[in-house]
């Protein structure tokens, strides 16, 4: 059970994710936070001192997450991404976004977020583990009653990859889809 509010329930109970995700039929849909955590292809941490990258395979997608701790700047625009900044606490990397454009938590279940949204993000590792423990606050006074907060999990695989994204649009709106380029994307895979 979520802590709706009464918009976003009704929100939540109207999503379709055949209609309203717009990765459907459009592999090349920009990805969103916080969804993008959610992916189940490969993910990069680079640590830095200045700045953090997060590499997805998903789409190539880069975040920066800013370690100098300032604000954004007033008229930083609302993204995909957002605007993070992160910081250490002990063995935790806490990473704080703001400046999302809304959309929704998990693309195929469809909770809502605003872009109101403040994303508290914390990534540690058990004592002796190397997978990657992640818990994500949600607050968002439009949505929710109450923080949201979600765990999951991130299996290290050091072996792992982050592949080029060769992602195919069956999108109308867009230029005519080339049969022959789809049936060789699916030939290599």
């Amino acid at each position: 059970t979520y802590p709706f509010t009464a918009e976003a329930e009704r929100a939540f109970n109207d999503f379709n994710p055949a209609v309203d995700d717009p990765r459907i039929g459009n592999d090349c849909a920009p990805r969103r936070m916080p969804a993008l955590l959610w992916s189940a292809d490969p993910v990069e941490l680079l640590l830095q001192a200045e700045r953090t990258i997060i590499r997805f395979e998903a789409l190539d997608t880069v975040r920066t997450v800013f370690m100098n701790g300032a604000p954004p700047p007033t008229d930083h625009p609302h993204t995909e991404l957002g605007y993070s900044v992160g910081r250490w606490e002990g063995d935790i990397l806490i990473i704080e976004t703001t400046h999302l454009l809304g959309g929704v938590i998990v693309n195929d279940i469809g909770q809502p977020i605003s872009p109101d949204t403040r994303l508290t993000e914390r990534y540690w590792r058990e004592p002796g583990a190397n997978d990657l423990q992640v818990e994500i606050l949600v607050d968002d006074p439009v949505n929710y009653v109450e923080t949201l907060r979600l765990r999951r999990l991130w299996a290290s695989a050091p072996s792992e990859e982050i592949l080029p994204w060769g992602c195919f649009s069956l999108d109308p709106s867009e230029e005519e889809t080339d049969v022959d380029d789809l049936a060789r994307l699916l030939e290599a895979l």
